[in-house]
């Protein structure tokens, strides 16, 4: 088998301009796979982790409850739903609750509409692992409990400065307006294109601006450490929540999961009925990001139809460079024959020629794709431009090549060599040996 191999890797080198010019179609459209593969690995990797940090959980809680028929955009009854959850899952869960109110902000004579993020400082660290301060400190945000944090442009839009006073104004729950003060304690600017445009306060100052009893939050966020399963623990936890007479549901979309993560502020409502219950929707990050991955099958569906196109062309090219092959060894396998090699051998010999080309030049691409990845990774640097910055970690881009894409490339590639290269290979074990010796085809 070794010697066999031997001499059809022989017979790669002795038409080398033919070999090379179908070769390096090989090469082009490993080149391609690797990279599209690598990065919408990498997009899905990135934007997962960023959302992650900022406006998701591997949960995500968020619902209405009812009192005497009204409704109010919340949870309440948090204690108990934070217990249920830690008794559940124990010391591998982290859990957030944040308070998201949307307000009119004065100041300078201009006014603007902005949505508040309110968090706990002492536990909820996944701003401050993602922001840089261009003033102030997360210490001195955590320790003014009318604090706040500014990105760049809002504060630049306004012509706020570190510790400057701005004016609040929301519509509570109840319909009426709540005015408050917030002192700027930060203004930040951050690479995680969903943390942008965020402006970050207290949890218990936005709850009380919006007239919210002490047990209510508007969104909880879960966390495991191992960041699996989550469909699985979510219908777990489903089952508890339900046991213990919350009304729980789950999304039926993806635009139902991005809702119930997005949760705007509570506002009152009127039910027809005077009803008391608390409805919770529970979301997985990966229905989330649903729409995500509808993003990168379109773009794997873009590279795929040009490489569907590339191995179309390298087809026609097997087929005639084969044929060729052929014609201009007629007296070769008239002598194979001869001294006794069946048809079915000539066959798989021009059949491994073919598949040795396509593995040579497919590692080669493979090589040359994954310098490209390293080159961009780790050394060219991409500015933090609006869309672009989803896929980019600091000023680099998130490219995810991994073994079993990069398998999947070969054995894909090598397959088509093998099935294409059958059909004209046979025509060459199928000559009669006088005939192949008279030069006859």
């Amino acid at each position: 088998m070794g010697f066999y191999i031997y001499i059809a890797f022989k017979n790669i080198l002795r038409q080398k301009k033919r070999s090379f010019s179908l070769g390096i179609n090989y090469g082009i459209v490993t080149f391609i796979l690797v990279l599209l593969l690598s990065f919408s690995g990498g997009a899905r990797e990135n934007i997962t982790r960023n959302v992650a940090q900022a406006n998701a959980g591997h949960i995500t809680i968020s619902g209405n409850y009812y009192i005497d028929g009204r409704a109010f955009r919340g949870i309440q009854k948090v204690g108990e739903i934070n217990q249920l959850v830690l008794d559940m899952f124990g010391q591998e869960t982290e859990i957030y609750n944040r308070y998201i109110i949307r307000s009119a902000v004065y100041y300078n004579g201009l006014s603007k509409r902005l949505q508040f993020t309110g968090i706990n400082s002492d536990k909820d660290k996944g701003f401050q692992n993602q922001i840089d301060f261009i003033f102030g400190s997360w210490e001195e945000f955590a320790g003014n409990p009318q604090g706040v944090i500014l990105p760049e442009d809002i504060a630049v839009y306004f012509g706020l400065s570190y510790n400057d006073d701005i004016l609040i104004s929301t519509r509570t729950r109840f319909g009426a307006f709540n005015t408050g003060t917030l002192k700027v304690k930060g203004i930040y600017k951050t690479a995680n294109f969903f943390i942008r445009g965020q402006v970050v306060s207290h949890f218990e100052f936005l709850r009380g601006l919006d007239l919210g009893p002490e047990d209510t939050a508007v969104l909880m966020y879960i966390y495991f450490k191992d960041g699996k399963s989550f469909g699985q623990r979510r219908d777990r936890l489903l089952t508890v929540l339900e046991g213990a007479g919350f009304v729980v549901s789950k999304p039926q979309t993806d635009n139902e999961a991005l809702d119930a993560i997005s949760s705007a502020s509570p506002r009152y409502k009127k039910e027809a009925e005077s009803v008391n219950k608390i409805e919770l929707t529970l979301a997985t990050l990966d229905e989330a990001l649903g729409l995500v991955k509808n993003i990168t099958v379109a773009v794997n569906g873009i590279g795929f139809f040009i490489a569907a196109i590339m191995l179309f062309v390298i087809a026609v090219s097997i087929f005639i460079n084969l044929r060729m092959t052929i014609n201009d060894r007629l007296a070769e396998i008239g002598t194979m024959r001869t001294i006794g090699l069946r048809g079915s051998a000539v066959t798989a010999l021009f059949m491994t020629e073919n598949v040795l080309l396509s593995l040579v030049f497919t590692v080669l691409g493979i090589a040359a794709a994954l310098v490209i990845i390293l080159l961009f990774v780790l050394v060219i640097p991409i500015p933090q431009i609006d869309i672009l910055s989803l896929f980019l970690s600091g000023n680099h881009l998130v490219l995810s090549p991994t073994v079993g894409s990069i398998s999947l490339i070969v054995v894909v590639i090598l397959a088509f060599t093998a099935i294409f290269s059958f059909f004209p290979a046979r025509y060459g074990g199928k000559i009669r040996p006088v005939d192949a010796l008279n030069k006859v085809y």
